[in-house]
């Protein structure tokens, strides 16, 4: 009776080390989950940060696509200034139709495409800036002004 005792006690501590032990260092399994939660918090929060700028584009081009709308009603226009709306509207029409590719293909990104997705979407949020800038340009040589001091 005496070494049944001895035998429980013994394997009841033995247990107690064993899941103390268990609970200072974490399995594989347990270190592998871990490092896949970090990696799929980094990439929602890509794609967060990716979605917000491309949304903010695509209102920024909205309100230059009502701009060019509300422009084109202008009975008083020539046919020149017409067609130069009508060319302006069809180029922010594309604009937009590109951030909408880029959102949807953001939203579709895997762990897998993130990085090619990533690097479009800087590329697309790069040119599209660049289209903004390219249009104020035009504006300051049409109106003999400067209105952002750039040179021209």
């Amino acid at each position: 009776m005496r070494t049944i005792a001895l035998a429980t006690a013994s394997l009841f501590s033995l247990s107690l080390l064993l899941a103390a032990c268990g609970e200072k260092h974490p399995s594989e399994s347990d270190k592998l989950e871990s490092k896949v939660d970090a990696a799929m918090d980094d990439l929602r929060k890509g794609k967060e940060e990716a979605s917000a700028e491309l949304r903010e584009l695509r209102e920024d081009l909205a309100v230059e696509q009502a701009k060019a709308e509300e422009r084109l009603k202008d009975p008083k226009l020539t046919a020149e200034q017409r067609s130069e709306w009508e060319a302006f509207k069809d180029d922010v029409d594309q604009q937009i139709q590109r951030i909408d590719r880029q959102l949807d293909d953001v939203n579709a990104a895997t762990a897998e495409t993130w990085n090619d997705v990533k690097s479009a979407t800087k590329k697309a949020v790069d040119e599209t800036g660049d289209w903004f800038k390219r249009q104020a340009e035009k504006i300051d040589r049409k109106t003999d002004a400067d209105a952002d001091h750039d040179g021209h």
